[in-house]
Parts: structure tokens; C-alpha cells; sequence
């Protein structure tokens, strides 16, 4: 569960949304890791909310899935394909799974389900280029965040495809000749 707040009187509404404490607070501009904080009680997480609105920071809040144990799964979708997959382990002590926080990655294959809600996320968002972050949860897979320009270093090294050449096809196979247009006069 993923919820957005405008004003700190949001800030009540937006914490049961989720479903209490612990959870997990996101700045919108954030990458690799940064700006997102895990809040253990809703005292923390009050007043990590009031921080960043105080900042004018544009925040999600997320529902903490515990039972991911620190591990998500990045997959690569191209059109209507997940083209690669990779499971990202966080550093002990850190629930933060990104490889630039010093999470490691392995090798995984994503289940059917897995497959289908990546592919459904990027279609949902408009694109056909996407890195979809889901996690393992006790209801099955859900969206953790969804990446229009997701690097392609540790996913390449994981699996030992050329992911880049891959999109590089797809684009091939789907653009359409650029056609002129011509201004009606009015």
C-alpha cells in the first residue's frame, strides 16, 4: 500500500493508510537509496513526515513488508516482457536493497505472477522501458517502485545479458518512420 500527503494534517490518515508503524517514508527524487527512511513507531514517522513537508519534499509513504527480508526483485521490462530479473539482497542491518547501498545480486526466476505484475506495472505508467522493483509479500507480489530510466549495469553483470542491445531491438522493431507534418493554415 502506497499512500501521498499534501498538508501535516494528512499526516494521521496517511500513517493507518499503510497500516501503522513500521514503515517505510520515500522522497519522490530520490535514487540509489537516498531519502528513504524506515520509521520503527508513528512518533518516528510523524516526525519524519513533518521534516519533509517542511522541506516541501514531495513524499510517499509505503506499507514495510518485513517478510522481504531485506530482498527485492528488479525486472527489466521491454514492451510486454520481462527480459531480465535479478534478486537484490540488502547489507546486513540495512533493509535498503540498492546495489549502490552495498546490496548484493543473484540470479532469480520470477514466478509467472512476479512476470505478469511487472509487466502490468510498466503498462500501467505509460512505458514500454522499465525497471519494476516488486517485493515478496505474505499476499503475494507487489510494486515497490517503478523506474522510467533504470540503469542497466547490475542487472547486464547479473545475468549476463545485453539488456541494452535488447531495448536497442525492441525500439528497432516498434519505431515508425518519422513522418512530416505540415501545418493547416488558419
Amino acid at each position: 500500500m502506497t499512500g501521498f500527503a499534501h498538508s501535516p494534517d494528512d499526516i494521521p490518515d496517511l500513517i493507518s493508510m499503510v497500516g501503522g508503524a513500521p514503515l517505510v517514508i520515500k522522497l519522490l527524487e530520490g535514487t540509489q537509496g537516498i531519502g528513504v527512511v524506515l520509521c520503527e513507531t508513528e512518533k518516528a514517522a510523524e516526525s519524519v513526515l513533518e521534516a519533509f513537508m517542511g522541506l516541501k519534499a514531495n513524499i510517499m509513504v509505503q506499507e514495510y513488508i518485513r517478510e522481504a527480508g531485506g530482498a527485492d526483485i528488479r525486472c527489466l521490462v521491454v514492451g510486454d516482457k520481462v527480459i531480465a530479473a535479478m534478486k537484490r539482497q540488502a547489507k546486513p542491518g540495512e533493509f535498503r536493497s540498492n546495489l549502490h547501498r552495498g546490496g548484493s545480486a543473484s540470479l532469480i526466476k520470477i514466478t509467472p505472477e512476479e512476470r505478469m505484475t511487472a509487466v502490468r506495472a510498466a503498462k500501467v505508467m505509460g512505458l514500454n522501458v522499465a525497471g519494476v522493483d516488486i517485493l515478496r509479500s505474505n499476499h503475494g507480489p507487489v510494486v515497490m517502485e517503478v523506474n522510467s530510466s533504470p540503469g542497466l549495469e547490475g542487472i547486464e553483470a547479473t545475468t549476463g545479458k545485453d539488456v541494452a542491445g535488447l531495448i536497442i531491438d525492441y525500439i528497432e522493431k516498434t519505431a515508425r518512420p518519422n513522418q512530416t507534418r505540415t501545418r493547416g493554415k488558419g
